[in-house]
């Protein structure tokens, strides 16, 4: 089945004077849900929804504290998390101190297999932009980006 998207125009922040340009905007066909998520897993082994969620509820815990310890958490199966920031920048390393950064955030980085999954998706036009449509839609100038 393909991704639905449909097409926005935007401008570009860095060139407010340029006129806007129109680009991909993917249209999210629903949520799942935890609940549901730890369900579906149960059914395809042998333990049972409530032992799936404890289990992704430990994970959950343990993957908080080595993240805030500055480790990556690497799920072969599945892909890395690592926290990454955003500074001011500075013109010396002497001038530089903790306070320059100004946000954390979560990267992740998917494994060979949801990298290919992504290669492989078809997408199909829609006019319809779904309610809590997320707006992830990438911005590329050049195709071959």
């Amino acid at each position: 089945m393909p991704v639905k998207y449909s097409v926005i125009a935007r401008k570009n922040p860095l060139k407010k004077d340029q006129p806007a340009k129109c680009y991909a905007q993917i249209q999210s066909n629903g949520e799942e849900e935890f609940k549901s998520m730890t369900r579906a897993g149960a059914d395809r082994c042998t333990v049972t929804a409530s032992d799936s969620k404890a289990v992704l509820d430990a994970f959950m815990t343990v993957m908080l504290q080595r993240l805030a310890n500055g480790q990556i958490v690497r799920l072969a199966d599945l892909g890395s998390f690592r926290v990454s920031a955003s500074s001011m920048g500075v013109e010396t390393e002497k001038d530089f101190n903790a306070a320059k950064i100004s946000k954390a955030r979560i990267i992740f980085t998917p494994c060979k297999e949801l990298k290919d999954m992504c290669k492989s998706l078809s997408f199909a036009k829609t006019n319809v932009i779904a309610a809590g449509g997320n707006g992830d839609g990438d911005i590329v100038d050049d195709p071959t980006a």
